[in-house]
């Protein structure tokens, strides 16, 4: 089932809950921090090109992309029925935010970024 819960303080145990996470985005802009917190959790995610701009991800490698909505749905249940696929997916998801975007790569850029 799907829950909408509108505002939590900690997404994390609704994230760790889901067997997939969608991110059906078709317009928005700025950055697309969901999608980090879902790989950083190890999920399987579907999401469409625009919500997963940006961070120069494979498609079906780390998560799997679909732009229209019959495909986004099929894309869905497929990943739900084959929990060894997803957690290849959630898992190489993982190693590439960690890889990435872990605090101790961030934080050296910056502070390169602000001259310390």
């Amino acid at each position: 089932g799907v829950t909408v819960t509108g505002f939590v303080p900690d997404v994390r145990p609704y994230i760790a809950a889901a067997d997939v996470y969608i991110v059906p985005m078709r317009m928005g802009g700025g950055t697309r921090l969901k999608v980090l917190e879902a790989m950083t959790m190890g999920k399987a995610i579907v999401s469409t090109s625009l919500g997963c701009e940006g961070y120069g991800l494979t498609p079906g490698r780390e998560l799997v992309v679909a732009d229209d909505a019959a495909r986004f749905a099929d894309e869905t249940v497929a990943l739900l029925r084959d929990p060894a696929r997803r957690a290849q997916l959630g898992a190489l998801a993982r190693e590439f935010a960690v890889s990435r975007y872990d605090w101790s790569r961030i934080i050296p850029l910056l502070e390169r970024a602000y001259g310390f």
